[in-house]
């Protein structure tokens, strides 16, 4: 649970009490919010107490135009690192073009890849690229590699800090590398729990004490993110899984779109900057999203952290409604937050008063009034008793 002070501080700029300026939270005597001694990870950290991952410490299985180890490098863009890469000649079929219904133990597809089951690792899958080919004779070209990069690169420097509060809530990667055919894979843990949407009816949400357990482990993990300048851009109900089908502990997937003004989000494998440009539904993105110039920060995570804990508190029709009301704030016909809370109250009628706070703390139209997930973490630890 937050201390009182990060509490009392959320729940203020929820209701627009004006306090003192805060203190610096006290953390959990057990938690290391940094690597340990021995990691190579390098973090610089901010005068907001936020840290920045530098991009160059972290261990990548790629290397920009190397072809090294006798592999065919995709399009000359990737090579492999030796020390950090996985070798898995033999162990996968060859690229299947034409879509991922042609491919084998499909689990799951998106736009940067297919995910299949990976027998030679304990609870582990593999995630490799779209493949399409022009004919029988032309080589595959490799749709969202860049992107399966990008996330590879992100889920390794997130797996040093595996001490720190809420790094459990977040998807865990095993090994990466180039495959014999020249395509980038990334094997991560197997989620046997399904997605938020796979467990939600479509109208009702959580009983309130899953509903609790739920919302603290979201908050840590998007608290998690926030606190190390990484903005994940696609939290929704099917990027947020579980580990075990009576699990109600989240783990927050698909880093594809992940970005940042800084760090290792913000860093392409060739050296230059990752676009931050929307990922994920464009609808559940906060409003300054649609602003031309607008200076973003990783609050567009606890926008779209709100959405996700309306769908667990509500059901998934109330959550949809409630984006189709957005509409107005959005495209900047209104920026009354008033009528926001009105409309939020209508949706969660019911909802326990600790939910219900965090959430209308998160949906702030304005990014500077928005609580951080850190913030909102401690409004839902205050339950009534």
């Amino acid at each position: 649970m937050a201390d009182y002070d990060t509490w009392m501080r959320a729940v203020a700029r929820v209701l627009s009490i004006d306090l003192p300026p805060a203190q610096a939270a006290a953390g959990s005597a057990n938690a290391r919010e940094t690597p340990p001694d021995n990691s190579p990870i390098k973090v610089q950290t901010k005068p907001d107490g936020t840290m920045v991952i530098e991009p160059d410490s972290v261990p990548s299985a790629f290397q920009h135009g190397n072809t090294s180890g006798g592999k065919q490098s995709y399009g000359n863009m990737f090579g492999i690192s030796e020390e950090h890469a996985m070798d898995v000649t033999g162990k996968v079929s060859p690229p299947v073009t034409g879509g991922a219904a042609n491919a084998e133990n499909v689990l799951s597809y998106d736009a940067s890849g297919v995910v299949q089951d990976y027998p030679y690792m304990e609870d582990a899958v593999i995630k490799r690229p779209n493949a399409y080919s022009a004919g029988p004779d032309s080589p595959p070209t490799f749709v969202g590699a860049e992107l399966l990069v990008h996330e590879a690169k992100i889920l390794t420097a997130l797996g040093e800090f595996d001490q720190a509060p809420g790094s459990e809530n977040i998807l865990k990667l095993k090994g990466a590398g180039l495959t014999e055919f020249g395509e980038p894979f990334a094997i991560r843990e197997k989620l046997k729990g399904g997605s938020l949407d796979d467990r939600l009816p479509e109208d009702k949400g959580m009983d309130e004490e899953p509903l609790n357990d739920f919302a603290g482990g979201l908050l840590a993990g998007v608290s998690f993110l926030q606190k190390r300048n990484i903005f994940h851009q696609d939290l929704n109900i099917d990027t947020i899984q579980f580990r075990e089908e009576d699990s109600t502990e989240p783990v927050i997937t698909s880093f594809d779109y992940a970005t940042a003004h800084e760090g290792v989000a913000a860093d392409c494998e060739d050296g230059q900057h990752f676009e931050m440009e929307i990922g994920g539904t464009p609808n559940n993105q906060p409003p300054e999203r649609f602003v031309d110039g607008a200076e973003l920060s990783s609050k567009v995570d606890s926008w779209a952290g709100g959405l996700v804990l309306v769908a667990a508190a509500a059901g998934k029709n109330a959550q949809q409604e409630l984006i189709d009301e957005l509409q107005e704030f959005r495209s900047g016909s209104s920026n009354d937050q008033s009528l926001l809370d009105e409309k939020l109250e209508a949706r969660l009628d019911g909802t326990p008063d600790n939910i219900k706070g965090a959430i209308k703390g998160l949906l702030k139209l304005s990014p500077e009034e928005r609580l951080s997930a850190e913030e909102a973490l401690g409004v839902v630890g205050e339950r009534a008793e």
